[in-house]
């Protein structure tokens, strides 16, 4: 499954809870799905993988196709919202993904209500992003991937 399919999910469900997706809580809620999806089913849900950012796992090709709205929240919008509800209906039904809809959900229902800045400190007090920083400074670009590995052998301790 591709990041954008997920994140219109993600950005949908938790607006839905009433809370708001930046760019960049969309990113870590992208990475902790995957991770949980990791330990749960040992396979990712993802195609792509995260890269050690500064501020945390980022799916680059995600971040270059919404790096247009910054800081700003994101949202599925449509005129209709029953329009959206079958939208995000088709990205299911397209990856085949039915039968892991609730357990997304329940990912998101442990992490969704946090913010950016939370998720952000979270991420860089595990070991998967802080191993594939490795000797990069705090604020220094960093493209190393973080491994699939990486996650299922932490996620699945905790």
């Amino acid at each position: 499954m591709k990041s954008w399919d997920l994140g219109h999910i993600i950005t949908h469900y938790v607006n839905e809870k009433g809370d708001t997706v930046s760019h960049k809580k969309l990113q870590k809620l992208l990475f902790y799905v995957d991770a949980w999806h990791l330990v749960n089913f040992g396979e990712p849900l993802l195609e792509e993988d995260f890269q050690a950012w500064m501020h945390g796992p980022v799916v680059p090709e995600l971040y270059h196709q919404l790096k247009e709205f910054g800081f700003n929240n994101l949202k599925v919008i449509n005129d209709e919202e029953e329009t959206v509800d079958k939208e995000i209906e088709a990205i299911i039904t397209k990856n085949r993904i039915e039968d892991k809809v609730e357990f997304i959900y329940s990912v998101l229902d442990n992490y969704g209500s946090l913010s950016s800045f939370d998720l952000e400190l979270l991420s860089h007090s595990e070991k998967p992003w802080i191993d594939a920083r490795g000797g990069c400074l705090p604020h220094e670009r960093c493209t190393n991937i973080i491994s699939k590995a990486s996650m299922l052998e932490f996620y699945s301790t905790l």
